[in-house]
């Protein structure tokens, strides 16, 4: 009934699903910190004021591409 797949299916069949609406939901949740990690590999306290001062600006444009506009 079930099909075993490798771990790189998945991750492709996860990647394909997260851009549908389900994943828009998610997004919305993410705060300043969880969006450091993900897309800067730093979490705030590892930041200092000028990589804040600069991401924060990205983190907001961010929100209004992937959030406000849904």
């Amino acid at each position: 009934m079930y099909k075993q797949i490798s771990e790189n299916e998945f991750n492709k069949l996860l990647n394909s699903y997260e851009q549908g609406g389900t994943y828009q939901k998610k997004k919305s949740s993410i705060t300043y910190n969880d969006w450091l990690v993900r897309y800067k590999g730093k979490t705030v306290k590892q930041i200092d004021v000028n990589e804040h001062t600069k991401w924060s600006r990205e983190f907001q444009a961010w929100r209004v591409g992937n959030i406000e506009k849904v």
